[in-house]
C-alpha cells in the first residue's frame, strides 16, 4: 500500500535521495519532484530546531546514522514547506548494509507533528498565563525564627492547607517538616541545610500534607537573614501552590510518550473499502484501536456504522459524499467517535487517499487510522483551562490591570478593576499608567520593576475623578498573547484602613466617655454643693439654671454613648464573621453561572444607596409583596416566606424580578449571610457617626454655656449661635412637650458680651418653659431693625397679671413658692442688656407672654 501519513525517504551515504514515497508531499509541504532533487542538508529545507534555533550538524539524524551505524528514533526539528509555511516533524531512522557490512543505504521515517506541537505550545502558555496571574494572587508567606522555629503566617493559608488562619499559626518549624511526604522530606530537609549555612536561597519543590490529609505540591522559596557574627536568625519566604502546573506536567509527559508510540508505523493501524465490493480491510493494529486486540472478525459496512457513534453517522456521510462527489479531491481526513469495546467513547482520525478508474469513478479508499482521544482529551484540559483563567481573571475581587512593556498602554483589564478605578470599558485602551498612579507611587513601581523585586508594594492610586486611595500592588513580567507584558494585581486597602481609623474612634469616644462619666460626677458634686450656698443671692440664681440643665445634659449625653456602644458591639461581632463569609463568598461567586455572578454584582453597586428603614406596617406589606413575587416564580411557600423576610431584612427595597434566578444557586445562603454583612457594616458606621456628631453638639453648647470672661471687653458674636447654644442645653426639656418655632434673620455679628447673653436666653426661656409646665408653643425670632437687633421670645403660657406686670424687672420680686426662686433673675436680665446698651420690653396677655430685646448692632 502507497497510502501512510508517514513519509518514508532512501538516501545513499552522500546524502542524496533516493526514493520518496507519495506520502512524503503531504507530510513534508513539498512536490516530489522537489523532494528527489535535493540532499539531505539542502537550503530549501530552511531547517531549524524546534525552538526556532540553528539544526546543529551534530543532531541531524544523517549524521548521527552515518557516524554511529545505529538506528535513531524520534529526533524533532522543523522545516518549512513550499508555501513558507512551518512543519514539526518526528524522525526515526535505520542504516541498511550490503553484503560486505558496507552501509549502503539510509532509510528514514518521517511524521507530521506540527499539529501536536502546537497544541503543546499553547497548551504551555496557558499554563504560563494562568500560574504568572495565580502568583500575583495566592501564594503562603512565612516568617520564620531560626531559634525558637516559631513561624509566622500570612497570605493563601486557607487556599492551599485547607487550614485556617488561626489554626495554622500554630505551624513552626517542626509541624511544617512532619507534613512534607516521606518522599520528599529528605531531599527538602537537606536543600533548607544547604541553603542555611552556604548563606543561598533556599528552593524545593515537594508534596506538602493538608488538613484533608491530600498532598498538594508546593514550590517553596525562602531567604535567610544574618546578624553580623554571620548566624541565621530569622528567614523569610513563600509556598506556592504547584499541583495544577505539576498535574499539567504529567499529563503533558503522558501525552507526548503516547504520541510517540502512536507515531510508530507498527501501531498505527491501516483499513481499505473496496467501494465495488463494499469489503473492509482492518488491520490488526485497527482491530486494537476499536478495542478489539486479536480479533479477525469480518468486518462489514454495517460493522463499522455500528461502532462509529450514532451522532458522527451524518458528519461521516458528508465528507465521503463529498470526496467522492468531487473529481479534484482525493484526500480524505476526518475526525469521529467510536463506540469502543470497553464501553466508552474514543475519538480517531483516519486519513486516506481515493483510488478512481479513468473514467473516475471511486474504487477503493484505503488509509490510517489513530487513536486520537488522549489529544482531545489535551484539547478539553486546555479550553477548561482558558475558562478557569478567564473566570478566576474577570470576575477575581481584585484588580488585574496587563500594560504592554514597551508602549505602556493597557492590554487588558478586569471588572474589578473598573469598578475601583471608575473607568468604563471604552476607557480603557487609552490610559496610560501615569493615569493612575502618584508621582511618588509611579517612581517606586519603576525601581521594583528595574529590580525585578517580588514583594508587594503599598502605594497611592488614583481614580478617574481624581481621589486618591492607598492600595496594595503586586507587579509581574510575563508574555500575555505573545508580547512582554507588565501585569499589576491591585488590592483597595480603603476599607482595611477605615476599619483602623474606626477602631481609633472608637477608643477614642471610649476616653471621651470615661471623660464624660467623670464631668457628670464633678457636676453633680458641685451642684450638691451649690445647693448648700443657695443664700449668696446672685449666685444662687446662676447655680439654679445650672443645676436645672445638669439632669437634662446627662441624658442627652448618655444616649448616644449607648448608641456608639451598642454600635461596637456589633462592629466587633461583624468582624468576627467577615473574614470566613468573604472567603466563601469569593469561593462561591467562581463556582456559580455567569448570570448568577452579574446578579450579585449589581446588588452589591446597588448598596451604594441609602439603607432604608421601615415600620412595622411597612416592613409586614414589604414581606408580603416580595411573597408573592417569589410565589409567582415557582418557589415553595416556606422559601418564599424565608427569602422574603430575608430580603427585607437587608433594607434594599422590594425584590426585583431579575434577582430570582439567584435564590435558585446552592449559595444562596452563603450570598445572603455576605450581603446582610455589608448592610450591617453600613448602619453601624451610621450610627456612630450620628452619635458622635450628637454629643460633639451638646459638648460645643455646654463649653460656650460654662466659659467665664473675666476680661470685660466685648467679642464679636452672632446672636443666633448664643440662641442655639441655649437651645442644645435645653434639648431634653424642649422635646418632651413643646412645640419651638424658630425664626431667625441672617445678621451679621456684634461687639456683645457673649457670656452675659447665654445668662439672659437662659432665664427667659426657662421661665417661659415653666410658666407653660412644658407643655404649648414657643417662638422664638431674630430680626435686624436698621441700627438694632430684635430678639423676641414668645410663649403660651397663662401670661402675667397686670398688676404685677410693672414688677418683674425690680430685685427680689417673684411669683415662685418660697425655695424656688431668688426674684433675681429678670432683674439681672434687665441689667445686662442695659450694659449693652439695649432696651427690653414685655407684652402680656392669658395664653401669649412676649418679651423684646434690642440691642445696638454698634457699642
Amino acid at each position: 500500500m502507497n497510502v501512510s501519513s508517514t513519509a518514508m525517504m532512501v538516501l545513499n551515504p552522500l546524502g542524496q535521495v533516493r526514493y520518496a514515497n507519495p506520502a512524503s508531499e503531504s507530510v513534508l509541504g513539498v512536490k516530489l519532484n522537489d523532494i528527489l532533487s535535493r540532499t539531505y542538508d539542502a537550503p530549501e529545507w530552511k531547517n531549524t530546531s524546534l525552538d526556532g534555533g540553528p539544526w546543529r550538524e551534530e543532531d541531524q539524524p544523517f549524521n548521527i546514522l552515518l557516524k554511529t551505524k545505529k538506528p535513531v528514533t524520534d529526533i524533532r526539528h522543523a522545516i518549512k514547506d513550499s508555501f513558507g509555511n512551518k512543519k514539526y516533524l518526528s524522525i526515526n531512522g535505520s542504516p541498511v548494509f550490503d553484503k560486505q557490512g558496507e552501509l549502503s543505504f539510509l532509510v528514514f521515517l518521517i511524521t507530521d507533528i506540527t499539529e501536536n506541537v502546537l497544541k503543546q505550545k499553547a497548551l504551555e502558555y496557558n499554563e504560563v498565563k494562568y500560574r504568572t496571574i495565580t502568583e500575583l494572587s495566592l501564594s503562603m508567606v512565612y516568617d520564620l525564627d531560626i531559634k525558637s522555629g516559631e513561624n509566622f503566617w500570612g497570605g493563601a493559608i486557607q487556599e492551599i492547607t485547607g487550614y485556617t488562619p488561626s489554626e495554622y499559626q500554630k505551624f513552626g518549624y517542626k509541624e511544617w517538616s512532619n507534613d512534607i511526604h516521606p518522599d520528599d522530606k529528605k531531599n527538602t530537609l537537606q536543600l533548607f541545610d544547604e541553603a542555611y549555612i552556604n548563606h543561598k536561597k533556599f528552593n524545593a519543590e515537594y508534596r506538602y500534607k493538608t488538613k484533608s490529609g491530600d498532598y498538594v505540591y508546593i514550590e517553596d522559596n525562602g531567604v535567610f537573614l544574618y546578624n553580623d557574627d554571620g548566624e541565621a536568625y530569622r528567614m523569610f519566604g513563600a509556598m506556592i501552590n504547584r499541583t495544577k502546573q505539576r498535574e499539567a506536567s504529567l499529563a503533558l509527559q503522558e501525552s507526548e510518550s503516547r504520541l510517540v508510540m502512536a507515531l510508530d508505523a507498527a501501531k498505527m493501524g491501516i483499513w481499505s473499502w473496496d467501494i465495488e465490493s463494499r469489503t473492509i480491510y482492518w488491520s490488526p493494529q485497527t482491530y486494537e484501536i476499536y478495542g478489539f486486540p486479536g480479533a479477525n472478525f469480518e468486518v462489514t459496512e454495517e460493522k463499522f456504522i455500528e461502532l462509529t457513534y450514532q451522532e458522527d453517522w451524518e458528519l461521516l456521510s458528508n465528507e465521503t459524499n463529498l470526496l467522492m462527489g468531487d473529481l479534484n479531491r482525493s484526500e480524505y481526513r476526518i475526525r469521529n467517535r467510536i463506540n469502543h469495546s470497553d464501553a466508552k467513547l474514543h475519538w480517531v482520525e483516519a486519513r486516506g487517499k481515493l483510488t478512481r478508474s479513468k473514467e473516475g469513478k471511486p474504487l477503493v479508499l484505503m488509509g490510517t487510522v489513530l487513536d486520537i482521544t488522549e489529544i482531545k482529551l489535551g484539547e478539553e484540559a486546555l479550553r477548561k483551562s482558558d475558562e478557569r483563567f478567564e473566570a478566576f481573571y474577570q470576575f477575581s475581587t481584585e484588580a488585574f490591570l496587563i500594560f504592554d512593556e514597551n508602549g505602556l498602554t493597557v492590554k487588558d483589564s478586569n471588572f474589578a478593576f473598573q469598578k475601583l478605578f471608575g473607568y468604563e470599558l471604552v476607557d480603557i485602551p487609552r490610559l496610560k499608567i501615569r493615569n493612575l498612579l502618584t508621582a511618588e507611587t509611579l517612581r517606586k513601581i519603576r525601581k521594583s520593576i528595574s529590580e525585578n523585586a517580588n514583594d508587594s508594594l503599598e502605594i497611592v492610586c488614583k481614580k478617574k475623578n481624581g481621589d486618591l486611595f492607598p492600595a496594595l500592588v503586586s507587579v509581574k513580567r510575563f508574555l500575555y498573547k505573545d508580547t512582554n507584558s507588565i501585569g499589576y494585581s491591585i488590592f483597595d486597602l480603603t476599607p482595611l484602613k477605615e476599619v483602623e481609623e474606626l477602631r481609633l474612634i472608637n477608643s477614642e469616644i471610649r476616653d471621651k466617655n470615661k471623660l464624660i462619666e467623670k464631668q457628670k460626677l464633678e457636676l453633680e458634686a458641685a451642684f450638691e454643693n451649690l445647693k448648700r450656698t443657695q443664700d449668696q443671692l446672685i449666685q444662687s440664681e446662676k447655680l439654679a439654671a445650672l443645676g436645672q440643665l445638669i439632669a437634662g445634659i446627662a441624658h442627652e449625653i448618655n444616649n448616644p454613648i449607648g448608641a456608639v456602644k451598642a454600635s461596637n458591639q456589633n462592629m466587633l461581632d461583624w468582624q468576627k464573621r467577615y473574614g470566613l463569609a468573604s472567603q466563601l463568598f469569593r469561593e462561591a461567586i467562581l463556582s456559580v453561572p455567569i448570570l448568577e455572578q452579574k446578579i450579585v454584582k449589581t446588588i452589591l453597586s446597588n448598596m451604594d444607596q441609602p439603607i432604608e428603614f421601615y415600620t412595622g406596617k411597612e416592613e409586614r406589606l414589604r414581606k408580603k409583596r416580595n411573597k408573592e413575587v417569589f410565589l409567582g416564580y415557582g418557589f415553595e411557600p416556606n422559601l418564599a416566606e424565608d427569602f422574603a423576610e430575608a430580603w427585607v431584612e437587608l433594607g434594599i427595597g422590594e425584590i426585583d424580578p431579575i434577582y430570582l434566578p439567584l435564590f435558585q444557586s446552592h449559595y444562596i445562603k452563603v450570598f445572603l449571610d455576605y450581603l446582610a454583612l455589608e448592610i450591617q457594616f453600613r448602619r453601624n458606621t451610621r450610627s456612630i457617626q450620628l452619635a458622635v456628631d450628637r454629643i460633639s453638639k451638646i459638648m460645643y453648647a455646654l463649653k460656650n454655656f460654662s466659659r467665664f470672661d473675666a476680661t470685660g471687653k466685648k467679642n464679636k458674636a452672632l446672636i443666633q449661635d448664643t440662641i442655639e447654644t441655649v437651645l442644645t442645653i435645653y434639648q431634653n426639656q424642649l422635646k418632651r412637650g413643646i412645640n419651638l418655632v424658630k425664626d431667625f434673620d441672617d445678621v451679621a455679628p456684634i461687639e456683645c458680651y457673649p457670656d452675659d447673653l447665654l445668662h439672659v436666653w437662659t432665664n427667659l426661656i426657662y421661665n417661659s418653659l415653666q410658666a407653660m409646665a412644658f407643655v404649648g408653643d414657643l417662638e422664638i425670632a431674630v430680626k435686624d431693625c436698621g441700627g438694632e437687633i430684635l430678639v423676641s421670645l414668645k410663649d403660651s403660657g397663662p401670661g402675667i397679671p397686670k398688676d404685677i406686670q410693672s414688677k418683674i424687672f425690680e430685685p427680689f420680686f417673684t411669683t415662685k413658692p418660697p425655695g424656688e426662686g431668688s426674684g433675681l433673675g429678670l432683674d439681672i436680665v434687665n441689667k445686662i442688656v442695659k450694659r449693652h446698651g439695649g432696651r427690653i420690653e414685655m407684652t402680656s396677655v392669658p395664653g401669649e407672654t412676649i418679651f423684646y430685646i434690642y440691642l445696638p448692632k454698634q457699642s
